[in-house]
């Protein structure tokens, strides 16, 4: 997959880990307040509803009905679990069902819900459900057998609405057994909700749902923004760098034959009118040579278009010697280049590009022939081993230097430090220098001063 097509499924997968992470923020919020909401409301229910069945069960009048139609069956029901299972178990189911149609849709339920709406003034979207949750006997005051079966839904519900029986809506829950031998044991719970719950948390947490919505309307403006401006960055650039390619190529073949056709009259015309058109030869060779510079850095520039980049294997010590065949035609008798390279180095492989490593060195050298004031220009190339066992490739000169302020600058795109500026060029060349070291993951350091020279190590792992 191309590098572009990463980085895109990278954002889509951010944005989507975005919106999940905003979805459970506001379900966790949603469930909060909702298990918070009509909290006081609930307290006023249970303190009056705790008070009108003291001394009674799940509503007035709701213990003598259980005694009433469990009571008269007990010593029946000790002696059949005692001798025999299923008569104890046909008695029990059928005392059951009594105690069942007695306890449901009893009025006693909804007059009391009621009287409790009244006292507290309770609002017309509160209703309850009562629930039952255990109906068990004992003969020993200590083991209780259940009379009706709770394994379905674990409770049955006796009054009210059955939707309203939610754990949020819980306001009170008991369990009441007396302390004889035999007697028995109810469980029961107590539920009110409003109808119009849902709407009021929603209500309540809007400013946090609208806060989030603008959230992620933004982010994914944001994204979709930055994502259309990046594709369009990316067609521009290949759109320049195919132009580029284009132009410098079809530029070689008209400066060739300028070129050579300013050899030509240069050596066909007489000395008289040599002398009289030289200083024009010279300002067109001048300016050819400036073009020709020109269009070779346009396509140096242009290999970092590229989506990718193959390394080589390759012996540093190869591309120095076709580098020292190229670097030739830079060197007089006012200038000399030096290439120097160890000999526990010669046969040291790297992984490489030939084509940028050749040119990086070349920009570095040239750099120090240009910025370079001295009557005999020196340069020195070096290739050994660090302190460390990496390669260590030195580029130095006896130039100008660079001052040290202008140190984090000198990588920068277009830029020429104040002592350059009275120099030709484009401030490309220690870009490029930079955008080598970055694409191979090497490591440089420049030690200069101004008047002093400069010397550029470039660190370089081994295969």
């Amino acid at each position: 997959m191309k590098r572009s097509g990463v980085y895109k499924w990278i954002a889509i997968c951010c944005l989507f880990l975005f919106l999940i992470l905003q979805y459970l923020m506001i379900v966790r919020s949603y469930e909060i307040k909702r298990s918070q909401l009509f909290q006081k409301e609930k307290r006023d229910i249970k303190v009056v509803y705790d008070r009108h069945i003291l001394n009674d069960k799940m509503f007035p009048g709701g213990q003598k009905l259980v005694d009433s139609t469990l009571m008269p069956h007990l010593n029946r029901l000790k002696y059949y679990h005692q001798e025999n299972r299923r008569a104890f178990d046909e008695l029990k189911d059928s005392i059951a069902e009594q105690l069942l149609f007695k306890l449901q849709g009893n009025p006693a339920i909804d007059s009391l819900f009621e009287e409790i709406r009244s006292e507290i003034h309770l609002d017309k979207e509160f209703g309850y459900a009562l629930v039952l949750k255990d109906v068990s006997i004992t003969f020993d005051a200590e083991n209780f057998i259940p009379i009706i079966d709770f394994s379905k839904d674990h409770f049955i519900p006796i009054g009210g609405e059955p939707s309203f029986i939610e754990k949020d809506n819980l306001v009170s829950a008991m369990a009441i057994a007396a302390n004889d031998r035999m007697s028995n044991r109810v469980a029961f719970t107590l539920y009110v909700g409003n109808i119009n719950t849902r709407f009021s948390v929603i209500k309540s947490i809007l400013p946090l749902l609208l806060l989030s919505g603008c959230c992620i309307v933004g982010i994914v403006g944001l994204y979709w923004g930055t994502y259309n401006n990046w594709m369009k960055q990316k067609r521009m650039a290949e759109m320049a760098s195919d132009f580029i390619n284009n132009v410098t190529h079809e530029f070689n073949t008209p400066l060739t034959t300028i070129r050579i056709a300013l050899s030509n009259i240069a050596a066909k015309v007489s000395d008289e009118e040599k002398v009289k058109i030289s200083e024009t030869l010279q300002t067109m060779g001048r300016q050819i040579k400036r073009l020709d510079r020109l269009v070779n850095k346009a396509i140096d520039l242009s290999v970092f278009n590229q989506e990718k980049i193959i390394l080589e294997e390759r012996y540093l010590s190869e591309l120095l010697d076709q580098f020292r065949q190229d670097i030739a035609v830079l060197a007089s008798e006012y200038a000399t280049i030096e290439i120097e390279v160890d000999e526990d180095a010669l046969q040291a492989k790297v992984l490489v590009h030939p084509f940028m490593f050749v040119t990086m060195v070349n920009n570095l050298v040239e750099n120090g022939l240009k910025y370079n004031h001295e009557k005999l220009k020196c340069i020195q190339v070096h290739l050994g081993y660090s302190a460390r066992g990496e390669l260590a490739l030195t580029v130095q000169d006896n130039g100008i230097g660079i001052a040290e302020s202008q140190l984090p600058h000198i990588f920068t795109k277009g830029y020429r430090g104040k002592l350059h500026v009275s120099t030709n060029g484009l401030g490309l060349g220690l870009f490029f220098v930079q955008e080598v070291i970055r694409t191979h993951g090497w490591r440089i350091m420049v030690k200069l001063a101004a008047e002093q020279g400069t010397k550029f190590v470039i660190y370089i792992p081994t295969v």
